[in-house]
C-alpha cells in the first residue's frame, strides 16, 4: 500500500505501478472486481502527483473514493500510462493518467465506469499502439442495440486528442470540455473566440510575458473531421502569435483583429486533426456581460 505517511518520490510512485502487457481492456463488470489493500493508494499521496480534478467530475468534491493501482504501460518516448481505479460502495471507475518521461503529470481521463442499467455497458482500453478507446453499448426497448465509440491518442502537447468517433445513436449536441477554462485571463486578448458549441478557441494568460495559452477544438463536415490542440504560443507582434514545439512538426499562426481571432496552419498538424481538414478560419470573440454591481 502506498501510504500518505511515506516519503515517496515521483519515480517511486510511478514504479509502484506494475508494468502490464498490452492490449488491456477494462469493462463495467471487471472494474467492480475487488482489489486488495496492497494495491491501495491513499488520497493524500495520490494528490501529490495527480490533481483531484481528474476524479472530481465523476465523484464530486465532497465524496472521498478509495484509489487502487491497476498497472502501467510505457511508450517509446518513455511516457507512462497509469491505470487507476477509484471506488465508493456504489460507484467504481477506471482512469488512464499520463505522466511524461520526467514523471510529471500531463493529463488524465475516465476510461470506464460501472453501470446500474443492465441494458447499458461500458468498456475502455489501451492497445499496443497506445491508442485509447472508450465504448458504450445500449440495448433499447425496441431491441435495437446502439453504440458509441471514441478513440484517442496522447500527443506531444500533453493532451488526449480525439481522432475517431463512431456511433449509430441519434445526434445530440454536447458542450466541448475546455481544459483551460478556469485559467487566468488578465491579458487584453485572453478570451473565448467561438463560432458555435463545437468550434472554439480559448485564449488564456501564458506562463510568462509574451506568451499565451490556447485550446482549440473544431468539428467540420458534420463531425466527420475533428481537430483539437492545447499548447502555448509566443507573441511575435502585439496582435500576432505563433505556436511550435520541439520535436513536433505542427506550427500555427494566430492573428488577433477587432473582436475576432483568425488561425492558420503553417506546417502539418495532422497528429491533432483529421486528414481532410485543417486548423484554419476566423472565430468571433465571445462577448462577456459585465456583472451588475450590488446595490448599497
Amino acid at each position: 500500500m502506498l501510504s500518505g505517511e511515506d516519503t515517496v518520490t515521483a519515480e517511486e510512485f510511478v514504479e509502484s505501478f506494475p508494468l502490464i502487457e498490452l492490449p488491456i481492456v477494462l469493462s463495467d463488470t471487471t472494474i467492480n472486481n475487488k482489489l486488495g489493500d496492497s494495491a491501495l493508494i491513499t488520497a493524500k499521496l495520490l494528490k501529490d502527483f495527480i490533481p483531484d480534478s481528474v476524479f472530481s467530475k465523476e465523484f464530486g468534491k465532497s465524496t472521498k473514493p478509495k484509489y487502487y493501482i491497476i498497472g502501467r504501460a510505457m511508450d517509446k518516448n518513455e511516457d507512462n500510462y497509469l491505470l487507476i481505479k477509484a471506488a465508493t460502495p456504489s460507484r467504481q471507475a477506471g482512469y488512464i493518467v499520463c505522466l511524461d518521461k520526467d514523471n510529471v503529470y500531463k493529463t488524465g481521463m475516465l476510461l470506464v465506469t460501472n453501470s446500474s442499467d443492465r441494458n447499458t455497458h461500458y468498456q475502455g482500453g489501451l492497445d499496443k499502439k497506445f491508442t485509447i478507446s472508450r465504448n458504450k453499448t445500449k440495448r433499447a426497448s425496441d431491441g435495437q442495440t446502439y453504440y458509441n465509440k471514441s478513440v484517442y491518442v496522447y500527443n506531444t502537447a500533453g493532451i488526449f486528442s480525439l481522432i475517431l468517433t463512431e456511433s449509430n445513436e441519434e445526434l445530440e449536441v454536447k458542450e466541448v470540455f475546455n481544459p483551460i477554462d478556469s485559467f487566468a485571463r488578465t491579458h487584453k486578448l485572453s478570451a473565448d473566440y467561438v463560432k458555435d458549441r463545437k468550434n472554439l478557441i480559448s485564449i488564456r494568460d501564458g506562463s510568462k510575458t509574451g506568451r499565451m495559452l490556447f485550446f482549440i477544438h473544431f468539428e467540420k463536415n458534420n463531425g466527420e473531421c475533428v481537430g483539437e490542440l492545447k499548447g502555448e504560443a509566443v507573441f511575435v507582434k502585439p496582435n500576432l502569435a505563433q505556436y511550435s514545439a520541439s520535436g513536433d512538426p505542427c506550427s500555427l499562426e494566430f492573428v488577433f483583429a477587432s473582436n475576432k481571432l483568425s488561425i492558420r496552419e503553417l506546417q502539418g498538424c495532422g497528429n491533432y486533426r483529421g486528414i481532410k481538414c485543417f486548423f484554419e478560419g476566423s472565430y468571433p470573440k465571445k462577448v462577456v456581460k459585465a456583472k451588475a454591481k450590488a446595490k448599497k
